[in-house]
């Protein structure tokens, strides 16, 4: 696999959906507004803001205007799926049933974690609700029985990342052949996505000849991860795999391996941690402070692009603050809807109901190809994306004003063999 330049028209656009009057009678709403599910609480509000960014810049940029429909992003239309502090599967699910319920949302972006959205799934499938996520990665969502399972209607869901199937096995390729480590200690979250992508890390760090020297899991619950820590460094591990997002544990992980004398070795995460730099409240780098040293992060998209240079611009003009995480591919998700949208109006529909349709078959036509801010993507039946990216990132400790901040490093496109 090697390094890969992207060719891109960084189109403005965005989209959907609805809570307005009008309903899904006789009349068709032109007021639209679109639906984001994301958490916006605890560590998991740092991964979450930089998306919501990055679709309401997206909806600027396109001048709040598809043809002749008005498009806005209220603060009525976010919807927080986490509680205690951290993302919540069922609270998840109620969100989406109220979103499906109104009949003036065609399409939602979000949301964030993998469990939330097996979770949500089957409510936007029977809903035949278009849902494009800026950042979920487990396979299982997508492919294979336990996706069968979720969608029993026509596909409605897509995604603009890769999946754990290519970004874990990323971050093992990265230890060994960039690294030179050839032994590793993994520990999981326990969660859809924090033990998919464990897996799917181990067997490829073990099929490259590596040692996996133990594999635990530890749930978001767990009160002493300096036990475990303690255990793991007996057993002499090159470096280590954390499998799960900050709020689930990423960073106390960290400060436990930094304590008992593992502080040097690398660690290495997937983009549940790479949340914003060390100035961002409650991220990773944040919370890890000086531990995070020798971290290092994967994101499951490209890291670079051609549009990114007036991307970051754009963001900061508008924000003040650098963008980070999946900022990129929240503003790529309302690029999507918006084409949808403007693919669906054209079909001349005449209720709400039938507006909701037309948006969802355009979304997931396999034969379309959208020209996004990080590059040229189409979807297969699945929903996947044909973009197979995984960015790398190391930690700069003087970036951020001396607090830390994620520095890319290099991308692996799984497409080029």
């Amino acid at each position: 696999m090697k390094l890969t330049k992207i060719s891109v028209i960084a189109a403005s656009a965005v989209l959907v959906f609805g809570a307005c009057g009008g309903g899904g009678g006789a009349s068709l709403n032109k007021n639209i507004q679109f639906a984001v599910e994301l958490p916006f609480q605890g560590s998991d509000k740092a991964s979450a803001d930089p998306i919501l960014n990055g679709i309401r810049l997206a909806v600027k940029q396109a001048g709040g205007k598809v043809g002749d429909f008005t498009v806005t992003v209220p603060n009525s239309a976010v919807y927080d799926d986490a509680l205690n502090g951290a993302h919540d599967p069922q609270t998840g699910a109620n969100n989406m049933t109220k979103i499906v319920g109104d009949p003036n949302y065609v399409a939602v972006i979000g949301p964030l974690n993998s469990g939330v959205a097996k979770a949500q799934i089957p409510i936007s499938n029977a809903a035949g609700l278009l849902q494009c996520s800026p950042a979920n990665t487990n396979p299982d969502l997508t492919v294979g029985d336990p996706a069968k399972q979720l969608r029993t209607k026509p596909n409605n869901y897509i995604r603009v990342v890769t999946t754990d199937a290519i970004q874990g096995p990323a971050a093992a390729a990265y230890i060994i052949k960039e690294l030179g480590k050839k032994s590793v200690y993994i520990i999981d979250d326990t969660e859809t996505f924090g033990k998919g992508i464990a897996d799917s890390f181990e067997a490829e760090f073990v099929s490259r000849g590596g040692t996996v020297v133990k594999h635990d899991a530890a749930p978001k619950t767990t009160q002493d991860y300096v036990s475990i820590m303690t255990a793991a460094k007996a057993l002499n591990p090159e470096s280590i795999y954390f499998g799960g997002v900050t709020a689930t544990g990423g960073a106390r992980i960290l400060l436990a391996a930094a304590q008992v004398g593992l502080g040097d070795i690398p660690f290495v995460g997937p983009d549940g941690i790479n949340d914003g730099n060390g100035e961002t409240k409650d991220s990773f780098l944040n919370l890890g402070s000086a531990a995070a040293k020798n971290a290092y992060s994967t994101l499951a998209g490209p890291g670079t692009f051609e549009g990114k240079e007036k991307f970051d611009a754009d963001y900061k003009a508008e924000y003040g603050i650098d963008s980070t995480g999946y900022a990129g591919q929240g503003f790529a998700c309302a690029q999507i809807v918006l084409d949808a949208l403007a693919r669906a109006i054209a079909t001349n529909p005449t209720t709400d109901a039938a507006l909701r349709e037309a948006v969802r078959v355009a979304g997931t036509d396999t034969t379309h190809t959208y020209t996004l801010n990080v590059g040229k993507v189409s979807f297969d039946a699945n929903g996947d994306t044909s973009q197979l990216i995984v960015s790398i990132y190391s930690v700069d400790p003087a970036g951020a004003n001396g607090n830390g901040d994620w520095s890319y490093e290099t991308q692996i496109d799984a497409a080029i063999k």
